[in-house]
């Protein structure tokens, strides 16, 4: 499908995107859903739902279902239904790496993964969406097959849609959008080496790994602008694309430097971006930040682009000083630059060039993340 693509201008302060973009529904914190339920059967759990002194939901979860073992079970989810108004073959790519890279990001092993689908559609019977539903399969073959992550297991929910009239007795049909939730689940020989979201360390060093390509459609950033602008999300035609060979690379090389204990946190990039994903890790370390964004890999031409990009394949690492050549060193000729460090105060602040593109603190992201469901 070919939508409108937006053509708003980029703001110099993007100081208050980043804290709209905190507050999305897709984005903001549903610490509220994760405190109603026990993680904690037999004090099992390693890498918790919400981690860090700040309290934010991670993307990958870690129990220990033998107490008296250090192996233990990773389980991820990835998810991306507004990417099926551009293209299902996209959305279900996207979802399957999103997860993936999920669990790598905590120190999965992508030789020790595998997926589950569940599908969630609407009437299969007509001809488009079935014609969805075919990409919505090719893709999930393509990509498994290529990740070397088999699915094991799965489901479906179809017919999706409500029929009814509205408020003029019109008839009226509401469909879900085509969407496919993939979820992870793999065995880590070590526990204790598991990986989370929140940087420790005053003077870490801060690396993105991956490109960042102009991959906003089906975007958060979009949404949001095209709500504020015009009172309906932005859509656009640029989906993220997944590329399997080059993002495989990276995920093995990185497990590798998670297992010889060289990586103090990671976090996954996917909804919202490079920017909120800075932002969550901060949040959860409760440790500010300096980020330089012209060192960002980036082929996009504006600040707000590569700030809120969706590009697949992509991870931020904090590191200490003492472990950067040997990082470095093993990640090999994968895509990794060093961008900023942790602070040991509470101001996050990202910059071009040396003017402050993002200049905030983290007690005005924490209430911003925390801020929609605050009351639930």
């Amino acid at each position: 499908k070919t939508h409108e693509e937006p053509t708003f201008e980029c703001l110099e302060d993007l100081t208050d995107s980043l804290h709209g973009m905190l507050r999305r529904q897709n984005v903001a914190s549903f610490e509220f859903i994760s405190k109603q339920y026990d993680h904690e059967v037999q004090g099992g759990s390693v890498i918790k739902p919400l981690q860090g002194r700040g309290r934010v939901n991670g993307d990958a979860t870690i129990i220990k279902p033998k107490l008296d073992s250090n192996r233990a079970v990773i389980i991820s989810q990835g998810i991306n239904p507004s990417y099926s108004e551009i293209d299902t073959y996209d959305m279900t790519a996207c979802a399957i790496d999103t997860a993936i890279r999920n669990a790598v990001a905590t120190g999965a092993d992508l030789e020790h993964l595998a997926l589950l689908d569940n599908f969630c559609w609407c009437s299969s019977t007509e001809p488009e969406r079935l014609g969805q539903l075919k990409r919505a399969c090719q893709a999930c073959y393509d990509y498994s097959t290529e990740f070397g992550t088999p699915f094991v297991s799965g489901k479906d929910s179809m017919f999706n849609d409500f029929k009814g009239f509205d408020e003029l007795e019109n008839p009226l049909k509401i469909s879900v959008l085509p969407t496919l939730l993939v979820s992870t689940i793999g065995v880590m020989k070590d526990a204790r080496k598991a990986v989370s979201i929140d940087p420790k360390f005053e003077g870490d060093l801060v690396y993105v790994l991956g490109f960042t390509h102009n991959e906003l459609g089906g975007s958060e950033y979009f949404a949001m602008k095209g709500e504020q602008e015009r009172g309906k999300k932005y859509i656009g035609n640029s989906a993220p694309r997944v590329d399997a060979e080059l993002n495989s690379g990276m995920y093995r090389a990185f497990s590798k430097v998670a297992e010889e204990g060289l990586v103090a946190s990671a976090i996954s990039v996917h909804r919202g971006g490079l920017a909120t994903a800075l932002a969550k890790s901060a949040i959860a370390g409760q440790l500010g930040m300096d980020v330089e964004l012209e060192k960002v890999p980036s082929y996009c031409t504006r600040e707000d682009f590569t700030l809120y990009s969706e590009s697949q394949g992509r991870l931020i690492v904090t590191v200490n000083l003492e472990n950067r050549e040997r990082f470095e060193t093993a990640m090999g000729q994968n895509i990794v630059a060093m961008v900023g460090r942790v602070r040991g105060d509470s101001q996050f602040r990202i910059t071009q060039k040396g003017k402050n593109v993002v200049d905030t603190t983290i007690d005005r992201m924490t209430e911003s993340y925390k801020s929609t469901f605050k009351d639930y």
